[in-house]
C-alpha cells in the first residue's frame, strides 16, 4: 500500500488522521489509472482481489498527460490540477484506510474544478447496518487560514440540512444494490440522524502546522460548525508537504512517465 497512517488527537476540536506516502511509484500508477477512468480496478487492487487489466486507448493517455503537463497553463490552471490529483490521492487515503471494513465511497472526480460534494462515503457494521456517513472536503493550498473558513460555511450547510437531498442521493446510490436493494431499505430512515455524520477535511500541511498546538490553530472554528464532542465527528487527514506546488509538479510527472509507459505497452 502507498500510504503509512498515524493519528494526531486533538480532541475536542479535531482527530487528524495524518497520512504519508511510502511509494510515490505505486501511487502514480493508481492516479494514473483512476484518470483514465478505472478506479474501479484500483479499488480491486487495494482489495487484493483478482483483475484483468485494462486496455488504454492512446488517446485516452494523449488527453490524460495534456491536463497533467504544466507548459502552457497558467497558475489558476495548475492549482486546479493540484486540486484535481490532491482529491485523488485523498480519495485513495481514505479508501485504503478503510481496506477490510464495510466500506463504500463515491467515485472521484473525473475532471478538474468539478463542482459539488468532493465525497461522500458510508461505513456499515458486520450486520449491515449503517454506522456512518463520512463527508469530505478536500483542498490543496497555499493559503490555509483562507481556505478553512470556507470549508466552515460549506459544513454549517450541510448541518442546516441544505444539502440533505444530495446525502441521500449519494448513499443511495453507495447502498442501493447490496443484496438487492435490501440494505437500503433497512437504513434508509438512519441517513438522516445527524450523530452518524461524520466530516473530514482532506488537505496538506506545512512546517508552521507541524506541532500539535498549531494544528489546533489550524482548525480553529470547526467545533463551531460541526458540534458535539462524542461520538466524534471532526476530522482531517493532512499530509505533511512545505512546498506543494513543487511537489505536485513532481508526481504529476512521475503520473505522466507512468502513462507514457502504458501507451507504449498498448501499441
Amino acid at each position: 500500500m502507498p500510504f503509512t497512517y498515524s493519528d494526531l488527537d486533538c480532541s475536542p476540536l479535531v482527530i487528524d488522521k495524518e497520512f504519508d506516502i511510502n511509494n510515490d511509484t505505486i501511487l502514480a500508477e493508481y492516479i494514473g489509472k483512476i484518470l483514465l477512468g478505472h478506479y474501479a480496478h484500483v479499488k480491486r487492487i487495494i482489495n487484493a482481489l483478482s483483475s484483468s487489466i485494462p486496455t488504454f486507448e492512446n488517446s485516452d493517455i494523449d488527453f490524460a498527460i495534456a491536463k497533467l503537463k504544466e507548459t502552457g497553463k497558467t497558475k489558476n490552471e495548475i492549482e486546479k490540477r493540484d486540486g484535481w490529483v490532491f482529491q485523488i490521492i485523498s480519495w485513495l487515503a481514505l479508501f485504503v484506510a478503510h481496506n477490510g471494513e464495510h466500506f463504500y465511497c463515491q467515485q472521484p472526480h473525473d475532471a478538474p474544478a468539478q463542482h459539488g460534494l468532493d465525497g461522500v462515503a458510508i461505513l456499515l457494521d458486520k450486520q449491515l447496518t449503517l454506522k456512518n456517513i463520512i463527508i469530505t472536503e478536500d483542498k490543496c493550498t497555499e493559503h490555509h487560514r483562507v481556505i478553512i473558513p470556507e470549508i466552515w460555511k460549506e459544513f454549517i450547510q450541510f448541518e442546516k440540512g441544505v444539502h440533505n437531498n444530495q446525502i441521500v442521493s449519494r448513499v443511495s446510490a453507495l447502498l442501493e444494490n447490496l443484496e438487492g436493494g435490501n440494505v437500503l431499505e433497512a437504513n434508509r430512515n438512519d441517513i438522516y440522524k445527524k450523530e452518524r455524520w461524520k466530516y473530514r477535511i482532506g488537505i496538506n500541511r506545512n512546517e508552521k502546522y507541524q506541532k500539535k498546538e498549531n494544528r489546533k490553530k489550524l482548525f480553529k472554528g470547526y467545533d463551531n460548525c460541526v458540534t458535539g464532542t462524542f461520538p466524534h465527528r471532526r476530522y482531517s487527514s493532512t499530509i505533511y508537504k512545505d512546498n506543494i506546488r513543487e511537489w505536485m509538479e513532481q508526481l504529476c510527472q512521475k503520473v505522466i512517465t507512468f502513462l507514457e509507459s502504458q501507451k507504449i505497452t498498448n501499441v
